[in-house]
């Protein structure tokens, strides 16, 4: 039990160095392709919030897939404060190999975020581990 307690602080930074280094999944698709898609438009739907009305935005999307162009509007809308998208943006989407018509945006700010800072964490872990080895052994 001792043992494992002292080899914890190890097996934690190597889990958190690992997390950082696994690709990014794609739950919803079993095919996923990426792609790069260009913004031809947006798509508003009214929602009603706290007793008022209010607007989410969805682009619309054109890629090329494998079975030729395609024009589709993101599953996913968005309050207006968060909508970025303008005409003529180049995005990166992803969509299923055999369903090219679903779609999504392709966000790596995540995916990045993730793996900063779980390698961040892991290589502090294991600095921190062999700085209090070497200093109290």
């Amino acid at each position: 039990m001792i043992l494992f307690l002292k080899l914890l602080p190890i097996l934690t930074g190597i889990l958190c160095i690992i997390i950082a280094v696994l690709p990014e999944r794609h739950r919803n698709f079993r095919n996923p392709v990426f792609t790069e898609g260009e913004v031809i438009g947006s798509v508003t739907q009214k929602v009603f919030q706290k007793h008022s009305e209010a607007f989410s935005f969805a682009p619309v999307v054109r890629y090329q897939t494998g079975q030729g162009e395609q024009k589709a509007t993101a599953r996913i809308f968005v309050p207006e404060w968060q909508y970025h998208y303008r005409t003529g943006d180049k995005i990166t989407v992803c969509y299923e190999k055999a369903q090219p018509q679903i779609f999504e945006i392709h966000n790596g700010s995540r995916y990045e975020f993730r793996k900063t800072l779980c390698l961040t964490a892991g290589i502090g872990i294991l600095t921190a581990y062999a700085v209090l080895y070497i200093q109290y052994h």
